[in-house]
């Protein structure tokens, strides 16, 4: 980040400096919020954040020897470490963040929502964005309304591009994080139950993330996803209501849309497809598995034309494009069989994808399912749903992770297994696995399923036999 004084961050914040003892004023290099992660170089200024079970004020006054030059604090602290009061710490990271992101000029801002997708379009975009300069895009997780501030604070001064993956849990949520990093390009890449619990319907998601185009300046670009069902009213809204004279680019596979494929064929080791646009058509050898991802990349198209990217550089980055982690990723183990890591996260939507990915390679394939959270009071009855779709689509073998998972396991019927943990599972997985099974493991974070992933590829003990090649 830019180095700031103290009575700048006060001014962005709207705080009150209070010096340290010496009288000087600091210069900050770096923000964070966690003491146990303090910088190993440069002056950082601590965010004294409070929740529910912490409240990061009570480790100022442990600062005064540390790398820390100054907190960000909400009440007065008898220490000797320089503070900037504001009347909300969590508020005032984010007017810090907006107030640095303000002042950059020439950078464009790319930002992406979504219910699925979101981080392997914002890879996809990165792909292809970095061939047309210098690109910055959210690292890991940093989506929420502490990690975004942070990620803005943290971008390089002389970016061209930056690409902001922007998460919601409740309402309210994307326009808060808008108005941290105003974008001039835009996505909602689909809507899928996902905190319904908070959100209350699919409307209630889609109204929340529509905000991502409110923000949009005259000129700013809405990518569309014309395949989902929420295309037209998101169009509606742009159009009418709260971006009128913004462009609209729409992509899709099966509606009609700018941005659209030809020739798809889907593989095990990923797909190839024409991308055509209205620049022209290109040849695509996407390295990423799925139909879903064919359109994931026309998404990160759509976006790059959006920011003004030639098609060479779309074609490029997006042949070029490698997976993330977690998402789709396959090991090929060395008694033959296959194991396609998705643990990263799970939605119904996202598990209904990886389910149709599965299918689509033939063989025999089997699905390792966890908890799929946060998606509301009808749980139970979307995972049953999400059984019953492993079992139309042909899998012949489902292995569920806890009490939810077991309602897909009831609705799978022959074929299906429940298990109470983690080990239970791993064990039986390293047992019964064999030459050509392909088996895709599949749970939201909190269900922790990449410790299912870690334990079948210790057991099998890959080395050089796994290859990432989804």
């Amino acid at each position: 980040m830019k180095r700031l004084s103290l009575s700048e961050i006060a001014r962005l914040t709207g705080g009150r400096l209070r010096g340290d003892d010496d009288g000087r004023e600091s210069t900050i290099d770096v923000v964070c919020t966690d003491t146990r992660a303090l910088p190993a170089q440069g002056a950082a200024l601590f965010v004294a954040l409070k929740g529910e079970r912490f409240d990061g004020h009570d480790h100022v006054a442990g600062l005064a020897h540390t790398a820390v030059a100054a907190a960000l604090v909400s009440r007065e602290i008898d220490a000797p470490v320089a503070q900037v009061i504001v009347a909300d710490t969590q508020q005032a990271l984010a007017d810090l963040a907006a107030g640095v992101q303000a002042q950059r000029a020439g950078n464009t801002v790319v930002a992406i929502t979504g219910s699925n997708g979101k981080t392997s379009v914002k890879a996809l975009t990165a792909a292809i964005l970095e061939r047309a300069g210098k690109t910055y895009a959210t690292p890991g997780n940093r989506n929420n309304e502490i990690g975004l501030p942070l990620a803005v604070l943290d971008a390089p001064e002389d970016a061209r591009y930056s690409i902001y993956e922007m998460g919601a849990g409740k309402p309210g949520d994307i326009a808060y994080l808008v108005r941290v990093a105003r974008p001039d390009v835009s996505l909602v890449n689909n809507i899928a139950p996902a905190h319904l619990e908070r959100m209350g319907s699919l409307l209630g998601i889609a109204d929340t993330k529509a905000a991502i185009y409110d923000a949009l300046p005259d000129g700013g670009a809405a990518a569309i996803n014309a395949d989902d069902a929420f295309a037209p009213y998101f169009e509606q809204r742009v159009l009418e209501q709260r971006a009128a004279g913004r462009r609209v680019i729409r992509f899709g596979l099966d509606a009609s849309a700018e941005v659209t494929a030809s020739d798809v064929r889907v593989g095990t080791e990923g797909s190839t497809f024409a991308l055509v646009t209205a620049l022209g058509r290109v040849e695509i050898a996407l390295k990423l598995v799925g139909r879903h991802n064919v359109r994931n990349a026309l998404a990160a198209a759509a976006l790059a034309l959006g920011a003004g990217v030639s098609l060479q550089h779309i074609a490029d980055g997006l042949n070029a494009a490698q997976p993330v982690d977690g998402r789709l990723i396959t090991h090929r183990l060395p008694n033959g069989a296959v194991l396609i890591d998705d643990s990263y996260n799970a939605n119904p939507g996202s598990t209904g994808a990886a389910i149709d990915t599965l299918a689509e390679m033939g063989g025999e394939n089997w699905l390792v399912l966890g908890a799929m959270r946060e998606i509301g009071d009808e749980e139970i009855a979307m995972h049953a749903e999400i059984g019953r779709r492993a079992k139309a689509a042909g899998l012949r073998r489902l292995y569920a992770l806890g009490e939810l998972p077991a309602a897909a396991a009831a609705a799978f019927g022959d074929g299906a297994r429940t298990f109470a943990s983690h080990d239970e599972l791993a064990a039986a997985l390293a047992a019964e696995l064999a030459a050509g099974v392909r088996v895709l493991v599949k749970g939201s974070h909190s269900s922790a399923m990449d410790k299912i992933v870690t334990a079948l590829l210790s057991a099998h003990r890959p080395g050089e036999g796994t290859t990432h090649v989804a």
